[in-house]
């Protein structure tokens, strides 16, 4: 594909941007149309994104770091909720067993001879029951455990 501009375009563009003007370019820049057309282009680009920069007023850094902060602690504020949620939903499934044992242990007691008919003995109960409680711990503490480090 032919080149249809002036050969010494990207010279005087150059120049232009850098300030570093040679006599014979400055002649050449005035008297070549393509040159001439490049650098009014070139000069109302400039001025639109120096307008652009001048309307273009980003906000505080510290704004932005504060926000991102107060973000980051209600982040962290849903995440601790959701997991007090869930630890509060496993003790009250954890109470209800826990009591459900006592009162089975209880009627063994008051009720001998019916508990003699019922599988299973008070130490098995105790071991489920010890059991039980490790998994609701475990599960509890899952999220914590399991959480990848911040940077």
């Amino acid at each position: 594909m032919k080149n249809t501009g002036c050969e010494h375009e990207q010279f005087v563009l150059r120049a232009l941007h850098t300030g570093q003007w040679t006599q014979p370019l400055r002649r050449h820049a005035a008297q070549c149309p393509d040159c001439t057309q490049a650098l009014q282009l070139a000069e109302a680009l400039r001025r639109q994104a120096h307008h652009a920069d001048r309307l273009c007023t980003p906000p505080d850094p510290y704004w932005i770091l504060q926000r991102s902060r107060r973000q980051a602690r209600q982040l962290t504020l849903r995440r601790v909720s959701r997991l007090l949620a869930a630890m509060r939903t496993l003790a009250a499934v954890y109470a209800v067993a826990v009591a459900a044992w006592l009162l089975r242990g209880y009627a063994a007691l008051q009720f001998r001879e019916v508990a003699s008919t019922l599988p299973g003995t008070s130490s098995g109960y105790a071991l489920i029951g010890a059991a039980l409680a490790a998994a609701c711990a475990l599960a509890g503490l899952w999220p914590i455990l399991h959480q990848s480090p911040r940077p």
